[in-house]
């Protein structure tokens, strides 16, 4: 009865969507549900699990760089259970070259834990065990843990978790692949058994390296492994006054110094779930979000960026950044893609209706077909239109940017409807940083489904192009809430984006030969410059045509690909397992 009561239900809302949005709506709503489908146990098993005769071959191999990795563990009070489990996954290393670095601040109730310890250092020279003569707190306390180590770079090991076996390996071996200075893998939540976790969320498969990423969430977190003389770079490693989020703080100043960053994608690091871990209950270290907060705020003074930092509620443990903007510039608003008088005339006045920022121009470029259109009187200088004679998207959009008088420009299709007050502003905060070529927006259909959420490269797609969260609503915070804050992602799109004019100058504009790819082809071309292209979860826009994403023909993704192949391989905004797990 529960079954047909549920598919009823089902029938009746597949029903309103057609009413509403149509057949296209509807068969999203399906594509959803069988594409976020739990994987079976032996797929789950395989991202994380490896065979004994892969280990086997792992410990036979050899490096150029035979590197020792110190791994740094305080201990307080630690669970007898909990302990051995850690001591156990370090001697199943199938990585030689490392040690352990114990520092014990346990009280005298809980002298079980050196006698544990004492025991295996027996066993094992390379554990090296140090009781503490007081608690200080987990930064200082993992600061004279420090103190003990050794090696050539440093590996990060809470006392209540455990390492994979692959974990030392597959760091040194990334080390000698690429010479990074700052390493970072995937991890996975878990309570019992490792072998039997079945739920494709609890993992945490990262993107690579993100400046607007890690300012938004400590999304690095485990399995951090970093060069000793990185650290050097440093007056202080943990800093007492950030307790709670000491690893955040810290991952925000190493990477500022770091010459090369690289993330291992692969779950090297087990997080255990219980009562007092912050995987359970962000409560029991409360205080983690205002230190948290006082670290990123922390980096914009060292940066020289004026803003100010606070949680992303409801979301205590997402943050967001308010950019002050400067000197309030001119912002030209591009429309193009204009069919009709009625698509221009909704879309102008939607803007100055909604809009908070008022320094604004409005260029609307169109074909012979349609008209001047009729503006209300107060915003009349504010409009101008261009005829564009069969033009290409590239050779249209850069005529509407060439006579721009804005120091800043967004290129907005005209389907597109500002959705909140301040969907500009919240562009423009990223846009005038130097380190940015452009900003996308949050953008939905009216069935609230997801059009643009970034853009990733990817080898797999015939268009060389990963929309990502396509399979989610707005409604949805996305896996590891990437819906819910600012990232920075491979490009933006012309449905929506902002830059500078002079970013625009810089990429020599536009370039007509990548056809429908040709917006794309810009973003890349600033990354080429060691610039960002960012997303941002705070500027909302309402497409209000039935697919935002252009068709492109075989000879414009030939072209594309064969200008940005190796950006294609080298793609990192995005996880090889992300859809084989229906996650994003």
């Amino acid at each position: 009865m529960f079954g047909i009561k549920t598919k009823l239900r089902e029938l009746k809302s597949d029903a309103g969507d057609l009413r509403r949005y149509g057949y296209g709506s509807v068969k999203k709503k399906h594509e959803r549900k069988a594409y976020h489908k739990t994987p079976e146990l032996n797929v789950i098993q395989k991202v994380h699990i490896v065979n004994e005769q892969e280990l086997k071959q792992q410990r036979k191999q050899t490096f150029k760089n035979n590197y020792k990795v110190s791994i740094i563990t305080p201990l307080y009070n630690t669970p007898g259970q909990f302990l051995e489990e850690l001591l156990t996954s370090l001697k199943n290393q199938t990585y030689a070259n490392w040690e352990l670095c114990l520092a014990d601040g346990s009280d005298a109730d809980h002298k079980y834990v050196g006698e544990i310890c004492k025991e295996w250092q027996r066993k094992d020279a390379r554990i090296v065990y140090e009781v503490l003569k007081e608690n200080k707190g987990i930064s200082e306390n993992t600061n004279e843990c420090l103190k003990l180590a050794t090696g050539d770079y440093i590996g990060l090991l809470d006392h209540d978790d455990v390492l994979h076996p692959s974990a030392i390996f597959e760091m040194v071996k990334a080390m000698n692949e690429s010479g990074a200075d700052f390493l970072y893998s995937d991890e996975v939540k878990y309570s019992g058994d490792i072998c039997k976790i079945s739920d494709p969320l609890a993992f945490n498969l990262k993107p690579g390296f993100g400046k607007d990423d890690l300012r938004s969430h400590n999304y690095i977190c485990h399995f951090t492994v970093f060069s000793k003389k990185l650290l050097e770079t440093q007056e202080q490693f943990y800093r007492k006054e950030y307790d709670g989020s000491q690893d955040h703080d810290m991952v925000l100043r190493l990477t500022e110094r770091a010459e090369k960053i690289v993330h291992v994608p692969k779950v090297l690091y087990y997080w255990r779930m219980h009562n007092n871990s912050v995987a359970q209950n962000l409560d029991s270290k409360s205080y983690a979000v205002d230190a948290a907060i006082r670290a990123v705020s922390g980096q914009l003074v060292r940066e020289h960026e004026s803003g100010k930092v606070g949680s992303s509620l409801p979301f205590r443990t997402i943050y967001k950044v308010d950019y002050d903007i400067i000197n309030t510039p001119l912002v030209s608003i591009v429309v193009h893609n204009c069919k009709s008088e009625k698509q221009i005339k909704d879309t102008v006045e939607r803007i100055f209706e909604v809009t908070d920022y008022k320094n604004i121009e409005i260029i609307y470029l169109f074909n012979k077909t349609c008209k001047t259109i009729q503006i209300k009187l107060e915003n009349n200088s504010k409009v101008k239109w261009i005829e564009c004679k069969n033009y290409s998207d590239a050779e249209e959009w850069n005529l509407g940017v060439q006579s721009a008088h804005g120091e800043y420009i967004v290129l907005m299709d005209v389907k597109c409807r500002p959705a909140n007050s301040r969907w500009l502003d919240e562009m423009l905060m990223f846009a005038q940083r130097e380190d940015v070529v452009t900003v996308g927006p949050k953008i939905y259909y009216r069935d609230r489904s997801v059009a643009y959420a970034g853009i990733a490269l990817s080898k797999k797609k015939k268009s060389g192009l990963y929309w990502l969260c396509q399979y989610n609503t707005i409604d949805e915070i996305g896996y590891e809430g990437m819906l819910c804050h600012a990232r920075d992602t491979s490009a933006s799109m012309a449905g929506c984006m902002m830059f500078k004019k002079k970013n625009w100058e810089e990429n020599q504009k536009f370039d007509s030969c990548m056809g429908k790819l040709a917006d794309i082809d810009f973003c890349l071309k600033g990354s080429r410059n060691h610039k960002l292209n960012v997303w941002t979860s705070y500027s909302e826009i309402l497409y209000t045509g039935e697919n935002l994403i252009p068709e492109t023909g075989d000879s414009e993704i030939s072209a594309f690909k064969n200008e940005w192949k190796e950006e294609i391989v080298k793609e990192t905004y995005c996880h090889p397992m992300w859809e084989k797990l229906g996650l994003v």
